[in-house]
């Protein structure tokens, strides 16, 4: 008998006796399914035969048209060369499962450089050139770690004390953790640490994703074994959960990577060889556009200029997020034409690299020599800012992860053109993009978040919804060109992330700053609607900015005085937890904001926005975040 999933189906193959169902969370492409498997010395895979319903009659689960190319009709993908070659030696079908994309070129999340990438339902294969001819060349992802990333709080993944080893179970010293009965023999009997990595958690009890039924389970640095009761005494009781289906999904793989490719295509991949790098296909071999990153990624703003940068991630990365976003003035950068200031945007980098931290660089306030009017606002020739975003991108390339050109630029003081309009910012945008895409075709341009003001004089501000629908209006459009995700700073005032005006007002209709969307963390919803009818429902929206303000002594934001420091760590809960079950489209969520308070006046109306107070210690927000199931 040989058990294995496809996609988030699990199937049980009883050498041709029956099929049992386990799972029906998606439905195959046809409704009967007839096996036939056998083994091949002490290695099993499944060469199944399976009935598809097609004219023509019966298809192969696997048809090899040369011998460093194998397509798979099931999922419709290829596989060849190191791929194919590691695939076959390592386990097959039982260890990786079948392909789920075809090979194509991504950035690893573990070092953050490209390379030659496939998912497979288990597993994520990298090629890598500079391990070629060597049993490196093919590395699998950590997914295990990847998947798990911000649940290093939870009880199960916390290091414990170890003791002498035993026939039963094993303790590893490198990640703190023990490896016992049948996970143990699983372990030892599959490829053990080169195929599986330390285990990263001791056992506990989980929902499958796949089934929605509950096993105890044991994350691995590159796996998740789960015991299946109902195969217990049986070489079947520990399964290998559906990483990289899960990984596909959660970052948001682009789709036709992930489309069925048609049999026939053989000759293509034909000729790369055992130990040579899978061939892409032409139309795979960069990135996709729109750029995307996960649903969801949680996000904090953080000032790490000057600051303590190892305890500020630390804290960040201590909470179980893993997405920074600090502001970068290039009046700062830049003070005279051509004289960098790298330093400190160095050792930021430097930083969030030891932490494991994905960086957004927002850039903002041109030097006066280059702004319009001798102002801080946007350039006065936007291609000086494309010259300095080119020369920025390239510096860090590979190791930022997106960049937001500029900052509420709906609002004046932001624009330094005595008038808010669209045409330069979209022209900014636009040399912003092409400056970034020409040293790193891989980091994520963020259009900049818009201040949700509720108000229309251009000598002041703009409403955040008008001036988008502008910006897709100007030029026929050509905005949707120069950006892969939307930043959106959302309103909140003293209203729940649950309410919106005037479909789901307040109960309390009294309530001060609830009268206008603007003031509603679901204000994203009326924005992605613009997207939407201007044709970019394929592309993210990012909140680059959000969150809710305490008593605040600072005018303008009297609503604080509403809002409990409860309250607030219940509404920033619900926003994730809003946007994760009801907002495909989400992606960076980025809580304004962690740290300000440790070095701004207490005056200033930033402070009761944060996480931690003045004196480093956690306000019932961060305490909240942190618990939050990631």
């Amino acid at each position: 008998m040989i058990a294995y999933y496809y996609g988030n189906k699990i199937l049980v193959i009883a050498r041709g006796r029956s099929i049992r169902k386990l799972g029906l969370m998606k439905e195959l492409s046809s409704n009967t399914i007839r096996f036939k498997a056998w083994r091949f010395g002490l290695v099993w895979m499944l060469l199944a035969l399976l009935a598809l319903p097609m004219a023509g009659g019966n298809t192969p689960a696997a048809s090899a048209a040369t011998n460093d190319v194998t397509y798979f009709p099931i999922t419709g993908h290829y596989m060849s060369g190191a791929f194919k070659n590691y695939w076959e030696r390592n386990g097959g079908l039982s260890q990786f499962g079948y392909p789920l994309t075809e090979p194509f070129m991504q950035k690893s999340p573990t070092d953050s450089k490209i390379y030659v990438t496939q998912f497979f339902e288990r597993a994520v294969f990298e090629y890598h050139p500079e391990n070629a001819g060597t049993r490196y060349e093919v590395l699998l992802s950590l997914l295990g770690r990847n998947l798990t990333s911000g649940r290093e709080g939870e009880k199960p993944f916390q290091r414990v004390s170890g003791s002498a080893n035993t026939a039963a179970r094993t303790y590893f010293s490198q990640t703190g953790h023990y490896m016992a009965y049948g996970f143990k023999n699983y372990w030892e009997a599959n490829g053990g640490l080169a195929q599986f990595g330390y285990p990263i958690t001791e056992e506990f009890t989980e929902r499958n994703p796949a089934d929605g039924k509950t096993y105890t389970v044991q994350y691995f640095e590159r796996a998740r074994f789960e015991f299946h009761p109902e195969f217990q005494g049986t070489k079947y009781e520990v399964l290998l959960g559906l990483l990289g289906w899960q990984q596909m999904n959660r970052l948001g793989v682009r789709q036709d990577v992930q489309a069925k490719q048609p049999a026939g295509k053989e000759n293509f991949y034909t000729g790369s060889g055992t130990s040579g790098a899978p061939k892409v296909l032409p139309e795979f071999g960069g990135p996709a556009f729109p750029l995307k990153g996960p649903h969801i990624g949680y996000g904090m703003n953080v000032w790490l200029l000057g600051q303590d940068k190892d305890r500020v991630l630390g804290l960040v990365k201590n909470a179980g997020f893993s997405w920074v976003r600090q502001q970068v003035g290039w009046d700062v950068l830049e003070p005279s034409p051509g004289q960098y200031q790298w330093a400190e945007l160095d050792s930021v980098v430097e930083a969030a690299q030891r932490h494991g931290i994905h960086l957004i660089f927002s850039v903002v306030r041109a030097p006066h020599w280059a702004g319009v009017n001798g102002t801080s606002g946007l350039p006065a020739n936007p291609a000086v800012f494309g010259q300095l975003m080119q020369r920025m991108a390239l510096r860090y390339q590979g190791r930022v992860d997106a960049y937001e050109v500029w900052n509420e630029q709906n609002i004046e003081r932001e624009t330094g053109g005595g008038r808010v309009e669209v045409r330069p910012y979209i022209e900014t945008l636009k040399a912003g993009y092409q400056g970034v895409k020409a040293s790193d075709p891989w980091a994520v341009v963020i259009y900049g978040g818009l201040s949700p003001t509720g108000i229309n004089d251009p000598n002041y501000a703009v409403d955040d919804a008008v001036f988008l629908e502008q910006s897709y209006q100007y030029n026929n459009g050509e905005m949707r060109k120069y950006f892969d995700v939307l930043g959106v700073h959302p309103g909140n005032a003293a209203n729940t992330p649950d309410e919106l005006w005037p479909t789901n007002p307040p109960a309390d209709k009294n309530r001060p700053w609830s009268t206008h969307a603007s003031f509603y963390f679901r204000r994203v919803e009326n924005l992605r609607a613009i997207m939407e009818k201007y044709g970019d429902a394929n592309k993210q929206v990012w909140l680059t900015e959000f969150g809710w303000t305490t008593r605040n002594a600072a005018p303008g934001y009297e609503y604080g005085a509403l809002v409990s420091e409860q309250q607030q760590a219940n509404y920033l809960v619900g926003a994730f937890q809003r946007s994760k079950t009801q907002y495909p489209w989400m992606g960076v969520m980025s809580v304004w904001q962690l740290n300000f308070a440790t070095f701004l006046s207490p005056a200033d109306e930033k402070g009761p926005w944060g996480l931690i107070r003045g004196d480093w210690s956690t306000r019932p927000s961060y305490d909240a975040l942190k618990a939050m199931p990631k």
